[in-house]
């Protein structure tokens, strides 16, 4: 019979057991414009619902929709567990100082669509934007689309130089918020597509185009003020809770007059089927029909300095991810994709382990029992290979019902500690 919490890991001629407390398939959290009306679907704009087919999501959102088109990206990356949060069909982009507004809706939506995803508890949130567009190099209304309208980006990471206004930092803030208040995630973001009268690029227009300017810096330092909390926090570089992608590819079985993804999608999908201690680099990216451009090694270089991760082929011609790299400062000790989500899972794991004693009087024995529980947890993540060490302190607070769980943790591939305080309200 099955233990509840322990996995068996079958090794050559010997055994072991471990716990490992963590959910099964990480949920994605996709922020994308139906549309459709409010309601169609039963699903009402900027309310958070978990998606299990083409056929409904094409019902409630539309068909070609972004939220149809983000569906499909991800299913063929190999995602399972997809969230939508529906933005208005009347929603504006203003990129000029990363705003996001709808008449529908009142005005700005941004605080509320954070909101509604914060309600599903994801690990992912995926700010959708689309790749290369027909419309973008069918400037005659000649074929394959007679139409010369401009199809909406959605969201870029490159869309201001200035930090204040950019996406990367206003997210980045407001998916910190909900891992300090709620559940560990963190975002992805693709760059702005390449806009021209020719779907081929040539050499030269990739390389303008993956300098990628308009690009804030991630070794700044801001002060951001939450919104929703009114309160002012410092935030070093832009966004070590979030990841840029920046690459322009076709999913197999993708409709021609879509165009290309942005990347988005195929790297969230990519992380959803990966172990937190495994890393992107060098991973074959699947189901991809083609690629619009190979970025030159003088491009990567620069790209990955500023942060952002590429897809290339590598020497067999198959398409694989070039880095794991968040947008955290140089300096940070969150640049790598791998510790971030170590991190995270480990406090999922020490929040679990705790879950059980909230409501329990503080007594001796219940401390111990505790301890013990965020030990065995701890260990597990160990010998998985996910940290190479732990330790932890906890305080108790007896006027304020909690306590204060202190974790100094070796993340696979660092040489350094990362410290991390996690507070429990047992009361």
């Amino acid at each position: 019979m099955a233990l509840p919490g322990v996995r068996t890991i079958i090794k050559d001629r010997f055994y072991s057991i471990s716990r490992q407390d963590s959910p099964v398939g990480p949920r994605i959290v996709v922020l994308a414009k139906r549309t459709t009306d409010t309601g169609t679907g039963n699903v009402a704009d900027l309310d958070v619902v978990l998606c299990t087919n083409e056929q409904d999501v094409i019902t409630a959102f539309g068909v070609d929709s972004a939220c149809h088109r983000s569906f499909v990206e991800l299913i063929a990356g190999g995602a399972e567990r997809i969230y939508m949060v529906p933005l208005p069909s009347d929603t504006v982009f203003n990129h000029s100082d990363a705003t996001i507004t709808s008449t529908n809706a009142g005005g700005s939506i941004f605080n509320t669509m954070f909101i509604a995803a914060e309600a599903a508890q994801p690990d992912m949130i995926l700010a959708w934007g689309r790749g290369g567009h027909p419309y973008d190099w069918d400037l005659q209304g000649a074929t394959p689309n007679a139409s010369t309208v401009d199809s909406e980006f959605g969201f870029y990471a490159n869309n201001s130089a200035t930090v204040a206004n950019s996406w990367v930092l206003k997210i980045g803030a407001a998916v910190q918020r909900i891992s300090q208040d709620t559940h560990p995630v963190f975002a992805v973001i693709g760059l702005k597509p390449y806009s021209g009268t020719n779907e081929v690029m040539t050499p030269g227009q990739v390389s303008i185009h993956l300098a990628a300017t308009a690009l804030a810096s991630r070794d700044s330092d801001v002060l951001v003020t939450d919104q929703v909390d009114n309160v002012s926090y410092k935030l070093k570089g832009v966004g070590r809770s979030v990841v840029v992608v920046g690459t322009e590819l076709r999913p197999s079985n993708y409709p021609v007059s879509w165009g290309y993804a942005n990347g988005v999608s195929a790297f969230a999908a990519a992380l959803s089927r990966m172990a937190a201690y495994t890393s992107t680099i060098n991973k074959t990216v699947y189901n991809i029909a083609s690629l619009r451009y190979n970025p030159s090694k003088a491009a990567l270089t620069s790209l990955t300095s500023k942060g952002v991760n590429c897809v290339l082929l590598n020497f067999n011609k198959a398409p694989i991810f070039s880095d794991g790299l968040t947008f955290a400062g140089a300096d940070s000790d969150y640049t790598r994709l791998t510790t971030l989500r170590i991190i995270n899972e480990a406090t999922l794991v020490v929040r679990q382990s705790c879950q059980k004693y909230i409501g329990q009087p503080s007594t001796i024995q219940v401390r111990n029992s505790m301890e013990t529980s965020i030990t065995s947890a701890l260990r597990g993540m160990q010998q998985l290979g996910a940290i190479l060490d732990s330790d932890f302190a906890i305080r108790y607070i007896a006027n304020e019902s909690k306590a204060l769980i202190d974790l100094v943790i070796t993340p696979a591939f660092e040489l350094r500690n990362i410290e991390v305080q996690i507070s429990v309200a047992l009361g």
